[in-house]
């Protein structure tokens, strides 16, 4: 983690393919919903990431463009299909420079 003014904080992931983070959401029962990640991409090309829920690959090497800055958010939604109880959900870096700065998911 990370933290910037005001508090702000988030998640890096400088160290190059495999570097990640997890996440886990409670469901009260099986549900479609819409997973939304909120980033920051600084440099001048995608980042690549997988996003996994509950061990299953669910998007693989998804392009996260360019945000104009590591201050500059941006958001992607995706759908999930959640099992009652604990849901694991991990973003991987695919490439080489790592993945995006992640501030936020939100699971609705």
């Amino acid at each position: 983690m990370e933290t910037g003014p005001a508090g702000a904080s988030w998640a890096s992931f400088d160290g190059g393919a495999g570097a990640g983070a997890e996440w886990t959401v409670e469901a009260g029962a099986p549900a479609a919903a819409t997973l939304t990640l909120r980033y920051a991409n600084g440099g001048s090309a995608d980042r690549t990431v997988d996003i996994a829920v509950n061990g299953s690959r669910l998007v693989a090497a998804r392009a996260l463009r360019p945000t104009g800055g590591w201050d500059g958010w941006a958001t992607v939604s995706l759908p999930v299909a959640l099992r009652q109880g604990r849901n694991t959900v991990r973003v991987t870096a695919v490439g080489a420079a790592g993945a995006p700065r992640l501030d936020r998911i939100t699971i609705a």
